[in-house]
């Protein structure tokens, strides 16, 4: 991360923030019609590339943010491993980015918002936590505008689009739907049995088809759980030195259940 200067916002820690697992390559989205890639996913893609090539940047004038994305789904679709994938790879290319998880909002305070214009890449994840809350709306509302002042890149996710939205405050509303809106389609479990292997494969071992079915049969289906019991089932083969199969995450999900 780019170092602050001590008018700038005070700096969350990115790698406490982050998962480091939530990278583009790591994200699974079924190919769309004609081969092409997830909507969302070119689209973020091609900004990042943009990000990363652009000279100076002059701000434009006017009351719209011209760089403004907002990602939607349903909790476990993977709109905040996409906010993540972006703040990772921005990152990478050296550009000053900033990543805030909005359903921290009790361990937060709206002046955490103040100097984020600073940033080259802004990210707000679960937005849909500061709706209703005067002080977080009217905080949001001027850091908006000083975005736009800075022609700074913003990208929003949360569960709902702009338009499903109610705001107490009209004026921000009106902004917040100026984004161009990508809906993130939450994963079939037929899907997600392929997700799981896929991610297995980048862990380095084979996931077969049996066994991710069966995860996705007995556990909770949220994409979230069901890759963080992956990782714990590798770990508890590594630990064990037994290969994964049925048997072993079915020990494995007593062991948890157990523990609860």
């Amino acid at each position: 991360m780019t170092d602050m200067n001590p008018a700038s916002p005070r700096q969350l820690p990115l790698r406490l923030s982050l998962n480091d697992e939530a990278t583009f390559d790591n994200f699974y989205a079924p190919v769309q019609d004609a081969g092409h890639e997830l909507p969302a996913v070119m689209h973020l893609k091609q900004r990042l590339f943009q990000w990363a090539t652009a000279g100076e940047v002059v701000p434009q004038q006017g009351t719209v943010l011209s760089d403004f994305t907002w990602l939607w789904g349903s909790q476990g679709a993977g709109c905040s491993h996409l906010l993540q994938a972006v703040s990772h790879q921005a990152d990478a290319a050296g550009l000053a980015v900033f990543y805030l998880d909005m359903a921290m909002l009790d361990e937060l305070s709206p002046d955490i918002l103040i100097g984020l214009e600073a940033m080259d890449v802004l990210c707000l994840d679960h937005i849909e936590s500061v709706f209703g809350q005067a002080e977080w709306e009217q905080a949001l509302f001027h850091l908006y505008n000083r975005l736009v002042s800075e022609n700074t890149a913003l990208l929003i996710a949360g569960q709902r689009s702009p338009a499903q939205c109610q705001l107490s405050l009209a004026d921000l509303q009106s902004r917040l739907q100026s984004a161009v809106v990508f809906h993130v389609p939450h994963l079939t479990d037929e899907q997600k049995v392929l997700a799981l292997q896929m991610r297995a494969n980048r862990r380095g071992f084979e996931l077969g088809s049996d066994v991710a079915e069966y995860l996705v049969r007995r556990c909770e289906r949220s994409t979230t759980t069901l890759f963080g019991i992956l990782q714990d089932l590798d770990q508890h083969s590594l630990a064990t030195r037994r290969k994964v199969t049925i048997p072993l995450l079915r020990t494995l999900l007593d062991e948890q259940e157990a523990a609860q």
